[in-house]
């Protein structure tokens, strides 16, 4: 038990080192583009939550990670719709089902940096990045690394330019069909579109074409939360359906335990399955003492051996081979246990056998002296015979 102690004290202290180090360790910033609400990381959603319960205290706010065709087949008017994504690809379900809230009144400000599908040929826009366009390559190694973006709507007294680094500020907003009555709402240093407003029946969705001005990075930047506060105000007071399926999915669990782990009886079974399963492994951890089994001692059939032989010469009535039998079988026993010499069974082999078997010496003295007059006789008598056996018994009964 000791021994299983020492290993248990030595993984627990492996860990409490591994625990300590990480938590020691300087932390190092996590710089993936996600956009959640809940993110405080430089390229997350945090302060852009804020924002929206800021600047739309009094409404009904819905985050979700669900399609837009699930969003707007719950609701029951138009509402307002913002989705923050690196790129957006609705299928033909979602396009309709966005189109038809938008055409009763609702707004949708979609933020994206690559939109892809029917939406971008229905609205007659496309979303491309300058730096690879000609005319525009200059810009992948220009010195010059900062942009500045500022609204070009001549009702906005806002004429600030907010400033921010050019190399994830490179997507634009190009105009493939001017048949809809678009309005830009704002550009770039080099005039380039980042921002238009198209109106759609009774409704307007608002395009951005830099989502990363809505990060905790850009936005804790300077003044730059008032060009992101700005285009938000592009919707109007109602309330808002907040999705975050495009850039994170569904936001499920992707284990193969993902049935048991979203069902909450399974859930439970499964982790007192755990909890027992551990709580057994440490109790068996201890040792347990080993069943000794028992060992029955060797029997002695010397014994047995020589009345089954005695009994066979019996009814032979060979007495005296009978006797012999008896003697050698017992003299054997006498040079195994007490380890004598048989060879002559005179007086010092008597006191010798005396001294080591402890045995009365009266018995001993006749039990050899009737050995002796059995080997100088030529024939023994069936009394003398059953003399022997019973001195022999007497002497050994069950010790030999």
């Amino acid at each position: 038990m000791k021994k299983d102690w020492k290993y248990i004290f030595y993984l627990g202290g492996a860990v409490l080192i591994y625990v300590a180090f990480n938590l020691l360790a300087p932390r190092q910033l996590d710089w993936r583009v996600t956009y959640y609400h809940k993110h405080k990381i430089p390229f997350g959603g945090h302060a852009l939550n804020t924002l929206v319960h800021d600047q739309f205290a009094d409404r009904d706010i819905r985050q979700n990670n669900e399609t837009l065709y699930e969003l707007y087949d719950s609701v029951q008017k138009p509402v307002n719709l913002l989705i923050v994504a690196s790129s957006f690809s609705p299928g033909d379900e979602e396009v309709k089902a966005l189109l038809k809230n938008v055409a009763m009144g609702g707004h949708a400000l979609i933020s994206t940096g690559g939109m892809y599908g029917k939406l971008p040929d229905t609205l007659g826009i496309e979303i491309t990045n300058y730096f690879y366009e000609d005319g525009y390559t200059q810009y992948m190694t220009d010195a010059t690394d900062s942009t500045h973006l500022r609204f070009s709507n001549a009702g906005l007294p806002d004429t600030t330019h907010y400033l921010y680094p050019r190399k994830n500020m490179g997507e634009r907003i190009a105009i493939t069909n001017d048949s809809l009555d678009m309005r830009v709402a704002a550009v770039n240093d080099l005039g380039m579109i980042v921002t238009v407003t198209i109106p759609w029946g009774k409704g307007k969705i608002i395009l951005n074409s830099t989502p990363m001005i809505f990060t905790n990075a850009y936005m804790l930047s300077g003044e730059n939360n008032r060009f992101a506060a700005t285009t938000l105000s592009y919707l109007p007071d109602n309330d808002l359906l907040w999705t975050e399926f495009y850039e994170l999915g569904r936001m499920e669990a992707r284990t193969p335990l993902r049935f048991i782990l979203m069902t909450p009886t399974l859930r439970w079974a499964y982790f007192i399955t755990i909890l027992a399963l551990l709580l057994f492994i440490l109790f068996e951890a201890k040792r347990r003492q080993r069943t000794i089994p028992i060992i029955k001692p060797v029997a002695n059939t010397t014994l047995e051996f020589v009345h089954t032989i005695g009994d066979l010469y019996y009814q032979h009535g060979d007495h005296k081979d009978i006797a012999e039998k008896l003697i050698m079988y017992w003299l054997e026993q006498v040079r195994t246990r007490y380890w004598l010499s048989t060879t002559k069974l005179d007086n010092a082999f008597t006191e010798a056998l005396i001294r080591k078997s402890g045995k009365p010496a009266e018995d001993v003295r006749a039990l050899v002296n009737v050995i002796r007059l059995i080997q100088s006789k030529p024939d023994v008598a069936l009394d003398r015979l059953i003399d022997l056996n019973d001195r022999i018994e007497k002497f050994t009964p069950s010790s030999l």
